[in-house]
């Protein structure tokens, strides 16, 4: 069998440069590693290299050239996937299955929605990318705009972050994740700016109850979506006609997606999915350990409700709770928080309790006071309150925007400095 190369990307603060350097990849049909600097450490041992590329720079390694997939050479990408238990993967997708996953979103939303409501495919005048390249969501928005036959640009921090450089957008598609979207709500012009949108898809992590209603109030075209590395990004979008109208979750799968779970329709279940566009498997160690399934279904480690409406993630199963003998999901309790005048970040845990087996104590940064958290928390179910407030000005998620558990819950235990009750 052939050999074929591996390459390593390391992205820098161009990603329309870095994107020009893995199309030329991909055309001769190398397998190329997407990492952001600090990164390059963990990538470089699992895809064992025989290229290094930074900016204008190649670097040739002691590799390996051996093809990753039994059935022969093919360009394909390898990228991130979790990070929200601290256990950081690499995820192998062709680029076939990209650019299959990409397709699905030509002819989105139409559908029919109940009588004499049809929705139309959208009209984008482009399409605009602010998130990384080596993030799949990041790296899917420019193969989108050539299945759909749209321009795409690549917008840099200061682009959209900085009023008097924010681009003229109207009618454009854009994707943002849950802090994207609430920092650009909250600085002055940001509202007008999304305004201009034909559709927004936000995802990545939970939308906030209070940010949404915010977002519905507005007007703007939002759709929340679902999806992973694992899926080639986006399986479900929600129209964004329905958003404005009212309709939580995520939506309905797109058309090379089907949906399941153990559960009745409407009721709480683990997620499965089944789509042709499911990655091979992880690298590690220069090798592939494949994706595990069952009869062609991924199980999930989400906890969700699937209806007529669409998808509904209602937290992980990997990061539940058990408090008071209850299951509890803390992205529920943490939605319910977000939103309060003051709180810039808040994360909830649970840590070993004689009585309650896990006491759920909340971290938060800002400037609101523990009796305000605590109101607010006291409408939820006893066992979905949080018994302790830990101020924590440190408080963030990390570089992949995903909340490291663990890793706090481990602090609260060992080395928290102080606690509010």
């Amino acid at each position: 069998m052939a050999g074929q190369e591996r390459h390593l990307l390391v992205c820098g603060p161009e990603p329309a440069a870095d994107w020009q350097r893995l199309q030329t990849l991909l055309a001769s049909e190398s397998v190329v590693g997407l990492c952001r600097p600090e990164e390059e450490a963990m990538l470089r041992a699992a895809l064992r290299p025989v290229w290094r590329h930074q900016g204008l720079r190649a670097e040739r390694l002691h590799g390996d050239t051996r093809p990753i997939l039994s059935t022969g050479a093919g360009a394909a990408v390898v990228v991130g996937s979790g990070g929200s238990q601290s256990r950081r993967r690499w995820c192998l997708q062709p680029l076939d299955h990209l650019q299959r996953a990409a397709r699905a979103l030509v002819g989105w939303p139409a559908g029919v929605h109940g009588p004499g409501h049809r929705t139309l495919p959208l009209s984008l005048a482009g399409l605009a990318n602010p998130l990384p390249l080596h993030h799949v969501s990041g790296l899917m928005p420019p193969l989108r705009s050539r299945a759909l036959g749209i321009p795409h640009r690549f917008l840099p921090h200061r682009q959209w972050r900085e009023t008097g450089q924010r681009p003229l957008l109207r009618g454009w598609g854009l994707f943002l994740v849950p802090t994207q979207l609430q920092r650009l709500m909250g600085e002055a012009g940001g509202v007008d700016w999304l305004q201009q949108l034909a559709c927004c898809w936000v995802g990545g992590a939970a939308l906030a109850p209070a940010l949404r209603q915010q977002a519905r109030r507005a007007g703007l075209n939002l759709s929340p979506c679902y999806g992973s590395t694992e899926t080639s990004a986006m399986v479900t979008a929600l129209d964004p006609h329905r958003f404005l109208a009212g309709v939580e979750g995520c939506g309905l799968p797109l058309s090379h997606v089907a949906l399941r779970s153990a559960a009745a329709q409407g009721s709480p279940g683990v997620l499965e999915i089944r789509a042709p566009v499911l990655t091979p498997g992880f690298l590690v160690d220069g090798e592939l350990q494949p994706l595990p399934l069952r009869s062609g279904w991924w199980r999930t480690a989400d906890w969700v409700r699937l209806g007529r409406q669409g998808l509904q993630v209602l937290g992980r199963m990997d990061g539940a709770i058990n408090s008071g003998g209850e299951t509890v999901f803390p992205e529920a309790i943490e939605a319910g928080l977000a939103g309060l005048d003051g709180l810039e970040a808040v994360l909830v845990v649970g840590v070993e309790d004689g009585h309650w087996g896990q006491r759920l104590v909340g971290l938060y940064r800002g400037t609101l006071s523990v009796a305000t958290l605590d109101k607010t928390a006291s409408r939820r179910p006893p066992a979905e309150r949080p018994k302790q407030w830990i101020h924590c000005p440190r408080l963030a998620p990390n570089a992949q925007g995903k909340w490291e558990r663990r890793r706090w819950q481990a602090w609260v235990e060992r080395d928290c400095p102080g606690r509010e009750h």
